[in-house]
């Protein structure tokens, strides 16, 4: 039985006569990774800002565990548990990785005039089990302003996890790293997702990590959905091959 968490219906906006995003549908299933992927200029930014409350949609609808939330202002949509990681990668680079994830924390539960309470020690013990999870708990007491760029992420996704979101978006959360920190945060990703049952909503360009632990993709080109399945089903795909991947419709070799 199909169970729905985020709902995108007929999603359009509009930037003066520039049609961004065209009636896009979007079904995300609770408990999977799904990826949006799609050439420069597809709308995928776009669409998550319209998703997250960034942006206005000029119509149509977004409906979240069940709740209109289109249109609706960032910090209400967010107090129905959907998280972008960029909207909390404001790390001040001058505490600790630990009292950066406490302060998530604490902003999130708007507690931020009790950083001196026993409310603030609670959430330091919180963040230390997080980053035991993340694999940073090593470098808890470490400035988070010298972090290396790809442990600069995974406090990101740390900062988002703490907070126990229910739908946890990431845009481009591998950009600017190397191989390796693409695999690390990859692998982050998704045993966290797996082992904490969160809906992950993923904009990824390295087809690598996409094909690797999405379970469905959806294909935009030119602010219009062109495909969505199954990893499998996309790579096949003939548009998505000549239009996104820059290969022809007539080759039959797997997406690489």
């Amino acid at each position: 039985m199909s169970d729905t968490i985020l709902s995108v219906q007929g999603l359009v906006r509009d930037f003066g006569g520039f049609r961004a995003v065209n009636n896009v549908d979007l079904a995300v299933e609770r408990g999977t990774i799904h990826a949006v992927i799609g050439p420069n200029g597809a709308g995928k930014s776009t669409l998550f800002k319209l998703i997250t409350g960034s942006l206005r949609p000029t119509k149509g609808r977004i409906v979240l565990d069940g709740h209109s939330v289109g249109g609706r202002r960032p910090h209400v949509i967010a107090t129905r548990g959907l998280v972008q990681v960029f909207q909390l990668s404001s790390i001040c680079a001058r505490l600790t990785v630990a009292e950066s994830v406490a302060l998530g924390i604490i902003a999130h539960r708007h507690r931020t005039l009790d950083v001196f309470s026993s409310y603030h020690r609670r959430a330091l013990v919180q963040a230390t089990v997080v980053l035991e999870q993340v694999g940073l708990a090593s470098q808890a007491t470490t400035i988070a302003g010298t972090l290396s760029h790809g442990d600069q992420r995974a406090l990101e996704i740390a900062m988002a996890l703490a907070i126990s979101p229910r739908v946890l978006l990431l845009d481009e959360p591998t950009a600017g790293m190397s191989p390796a920190e693409t695999a690390v945060i990859a692998q982050l990703v998704a045993s966290e997702a797996r082992s904490r049952g969160i809906t992950v909503l993923l904009s990824e360009h390295d087809m690598d990590v996409v094909f690797g632990i999405s379970d469905h993709v959806t294909v935009l080109h030119q602010g219009q959905v062109i495909a969505e399945g199954t990893p499998e089903a996309v790579r096949a795909h003939p548009e998505v091959m000549s239009i996104y991947l820059g290969r022809s419709a007539d080759r039959t070799e797997e997406i690489a």
